[in-house]
């Protein structure tokens, strides 16, 4: 070997350390850089005889590990979204301040105390001032709702234009990374700065990512849907809700086309704002709702029944549950429905039947349609239901239909939905019900003046004193539009019920109108004469019943009529009072709803905070799987930085071997 042939490994030598000793520069520099990825120096023998070069300057990594960082990344994100907003609307039904509990407490507090003392009109105002705070409370606690659900929809616009300014960048550097590759340089650092924004794409959605042509990397969100290719990103947009407005999706612009991909997206911040308002925030404004309306129609129905100070029958302590308003709010229709419509409205029929729930009603082909209750999937077909001739006719269960003029009315879970198209109903024609969704932003209290409580019942009982049996009489009012209550203060006709023969016992209803003619009553289907008696069993009148107990004996006599000056009478107030424990909401009382309904928020939060927690120890141990595959390891570079320095050291040596042997030549000749 020539001394210049010594010279030449010397050179490389000392130049291919030198590499090395700057890449491990470079790791030691970066240690602390957020997605950085060590790199090796690859020495390799030269082909010739003699010499080295630096093939390569190698990033280590694994994909295997950058993808589940990734996913575990976008599963954390959700859970923390989740977790933050659950803990929100938790405060929100729990607190003392905002809860409808302790409003609802206070309503039937101060109710008690006007069953107490009906004639005190302090008892009565104080009732009202109660009633009036109650359903301001119900206002608060939805409008706080609906301000969480407001943020969500910001927050989710936002979200999708971070992500879509993300897709952007790794879009560019796909670009210069395919210009390094084709012109043989290295990428490294604009491979680690692609796979962060990656990193920091996914804790926005669920990402699949694939390798393409020239170290680029295409990205794809929901089923396959492309978010980039090559240098190319699609712009991720927040979409006005369809029928819902209030409830916002996502599509993807793909060459100026709009594509929703709402329902296929999953995990990160996008996916935890879809799957706490589907799954908690929703729920929770629907059965909100429910005990608003449920409240009201009960109330208002106990209400009409009785009678105030000033005589009168009582009239609804809240707002109409069925106003106009209220029924055409429960409807939305799709934007992109053949069907123009000249009437749409949703009437609640049955309230102790109706479900915290949104329905979907679509038509499915010609004059056919399917109803589908999203809380839990529950369709009911056409078919399933029966049809009838007339929409009076129409109850749960049944619909009437005329295809030909535009008409649709279904019965179903305690409500009636009604709709007009001239123009007809055309295919894929959906529309949205929301039988409680406002309710309880719409809960008003209508009663104003304590004077106008109805606490008294409008019919007075006289049981006679020298009745022999042990009968007691209780009477029941049922309809006040029926004509027994057509004149205002009276009953009409007041009525004697008087007990004949011993075995069996019988009874007849006496018209006492002239209390000296009494005439047997007839209300149209045959006189009430000789009936025979059934302890218990009411005996159904003109707008109320009457219900005697115990064993009247043959003589015996009560009489009924309208409660004049009744101002100390308490039974329709006791009856109000009764509701509270009455189990009017699927088994439940008003306060064992609302109960079930925090108690169900604060689970889910529970579950949620785990989830978070759970989430984040797995993405812990992600991020340190990978950092112990493509981390800088300080002593490891140190030892390596030993190495190469001593190398460098022993290449300089060879020059200077190199030169000493060039000498000698020199000075022999």
């Amino acid at each position: 070997m020539s001394s210049f042939n010594l010279l030449g490994l010397g050179v490389q030598s000392l130049t291919a350390n030198q590499t090395a000793l700057s890449v491990v520069g470079q790791n030691i520099s970066n240690v602390n850089t957020p997605g950085y990825s060590r790199q090796v120096a690859n020495f390799n023998s030269r082909e010739q005889q003699y010499g080295v070069q630096v093939e390569s300057i190698q990033r280590i990594t694994d994909q295997f590990l950058v993808r589940q960082y990734w996913s575990d990344n976008s599963t954390y994100n959700q859970a923390q979204v989740t977790t933050s907003l659950s803990n929100q609307l938790d405060d929100m039904l729990a607190s003392s301040s905002t809860s409808v509990s302790v409003a609802l407490d206070n309503y039937f507090l101060a109710l008690q105390n006007a069953v107490d003392d009906p004639s005190s009109l302090p008892n009565r105002e104080l009732f009202v001032s109660e009633m009036d705070s109650m359903t301001r409370r119900f206002n608060e606690l939805a409008n706080g709702l609906d301000r969480q659900n407001t943020t969500i929809n910001d927050q989710f616009s936002n979200f999708a234009d971070e992500a879509t300014s993300i897709a952007i960048n790794v879009a560019d550097l796909n670009d210069k990374i395919r210009l390094a590759t084709a012109a043989g340089k290295p990428a490294n650092e604009l491979e680690d700065q692609r796979d962060q924004l990656l990193k920091s794409l996914s804790g926005f959605m669920d990402i699949t990512v694939v390798e393409q042509d020239n170290n680029q990397k295409g990205v794809f969100v929901g089923n396959g849907q492309p978010l980039v290719i090559g240098n190319t990103a699609s712009r991720l947009v927040a979409v006005q809700g369809d029928p819902d407005a209030s409830q916002p999706g996502l599509a993807l612009m793909i060459s100026g086309r709009e594509s929703n991909i709402t329902s296929q997206v999953t995990g990160g911040k996008l996916g935890g704002l879809l799957t706490y308002r589907e799954q908690m925030l929703n729920p929770a404004i629907n059965e909100l709702g429910r005990i608003a309306l449920v409240l009201a129609d009960s109330m208002n129905e106990q209400h009409q029944k009785g009678m105030d100070l000033d005589g009168n029958l009582g009239g609804r302590l809240f707002e109409d549950i069925n106003k106009l308003t209220a029924m055409q709010d429960r409807i939305s229709a799709g934007s992109k429905n053949q069907a123009v419509l000249d009437q749409a409205q949703v009437r609640i029929t049955d309230s102790s039947k109706i479900q915290a729930s949104d329905y979907q009603l679509k038509f499915t082909g010609t004059n056919q349609f399917v109803i589908q209750r999203e809380s839990n999937g529950r369709q009911v077909d056409m078919s399933d239901l029966t049809q009838v001739a007339s929409p009076d006719d129409v109850e749960d269960g049944s619909y009437y239909a005329d295809f030909t003029s535009g008409t649709l009315v279904v019965g179903i879970d305690g409500m009636k939905i009604s709709l007009e198209s001239r123009s007809g109903f055309g295919d894929n024609d959906q529309f949205l019900v929301q039988p409680t969704r406002y309710a309880a932003t719409e809960l008003r209290a209508e009663v104003t003046s304590g004077r106008s409580l109805a606490l008294a019942s409008p019919i007075s009982t006289n049981t006679e004193l020298d009745n022999l049996g042990t009968g007691v009489a209780k009477v029941n009012v049922t309809d006040i539009t029926a004509v027994g209550f057509a004149t205002p203060g009276q009953l009409t006709p007041p009525v004697e019920i008087r007990f004949e023969n011993t075995d069996p016992l019988s009874y007849s209803v006496l018209d006492i109108s002239d209390p000296a003619n009494p005439q047997v009553l007839d209300l149209g289907f045959g006189p009430l004469q000789n009936q025979p008696y059934e302890a218990g069993k009411p005996i159904q009148l003109d707008g109320y019943e009457v219900t005697i107990t115990n064993r009247p004996e043959p003589g015996d006599k009560f009489s009924f009529d309208y409660n004049t000056g009744g101002v100390s009478d308490n039974r329709n107030a006791l009856a109000l009072s009764n509701l509270q424990q009455n189990q009017l909401i699927e088994g439940g009382t008003y306060q064992d709803t609302y109960g079930r309904l925090v108690a169900g928020v604060g689970t889910r939060t529970a579950i949620s905070k785990n989830n978070m927690e759970a989430s984040r120890a797995v993405l812990s141990a992600s991020e340190n799987a990978l950092s112990s595959v493509s981390g800088v390891n300080m002593d490891e570079e140190a030892a390596k930085l030993v190495q190469f320095q001593q190398a460098y050291q022993a290449s300089a040596q060879l020059i200077r071997a190199s030169q000493t042997i060039f000498d000698s030549l020199l000075s022999v000749i």
